[in-house]
């Protein structure tokens, strides 16, 4: 891959993608060649020592992912319904092309190539927990709970063509919503989700820009 004529980007600039301050490389470069980054903010974050990303002029989304927890019944938790699942994740694709439709100077493009960046989402450790402070009835044979669900948003930089993995960074957040026990089922209406899925996907995009562009 040639160097561009722009500035050239340390690999410690991805971390801008997620916000923070960027501590000191912490351990020896794993088996896929990155090095882990203290980074505020983060649960972690990953790079490979000495990549230049602002040579990087495309981007393309990669898969969307979401990989689920069993969840514990002793400590409250529920299944996720397929529909819940399938909702969760068009929220997430949609709210990603969206951004990255979007991006200002740089090419969003839909197939690997020269120079182009391959953005992998994924979505871990979902699962949904019933608060027991939130019951309250609303009705005949019912009851509302609040639910609350932490879930992990990984993002990966690969280089589209050579399939090598730049960097790699992970977010938690959690979501409220509302749960509903009726006939001994359990559902969650997930109100969080929508906006959650916009916040990722509008900072990712900004924090691109920022990247690429050499800003």
């Amino acid at each position: 891959m040639q160097m561009s004529q722009k500035m050239a980007l340390p690999a410690l600039a991805i971390l801008g993608l997620f916000g923070g301050q960027a501590g000191a490389a912490s351990g020896p470069t794993n088996f896929e060649g990155l090095v882990e980054v203290r980074v505020q903010t983060l649960d972690y974050a990953q790079v490979r020592p000495d990549v230049v990303f602002s040579v990087y002029t495309g981007v393309m989304l990669g898969n969307i992912q979401l990989a689920f927890r069993t969840p514990d019944r002793s400590e409250g938790e529920f299944p996720i319904s397929d529909e819940q699942k399938a909702l969760f994740h068009d929220a997430l694709k949609s709210a990603f092309l969206s951004e990255l439709v979007a991006l200002r100077n740089i090419e969003f493009v839909s197939a690997p190539g020269r120079d182009v960046l391959r953005l992998s989402v994924r979505v871990q450790n979902i699962t949904t927990a019933v608060a027991p402070r939130g019951v309250t009835n609303v009705g005949r044979g019912a009851m509302a709970l609040q639910a609350v669900g932490e879930v992990t948003l990984v993002l990966e930089l690969f280089d589209s063509r050579s399939g090598e993995i730049l960097a790699r960074a992970a977010d938690t957040k959690a979501i409220e919503g509302a749960a509903i026990a009726q006939d001994g089922g359990m559902v969650s209406k997930w109100d969080g989700v929508e906006k959650l899925c916009a916040r990722w996907a509008s900072t990712t995009r900004t924090r691109l820009e920022s990247l690429l562009s050499g800003r």
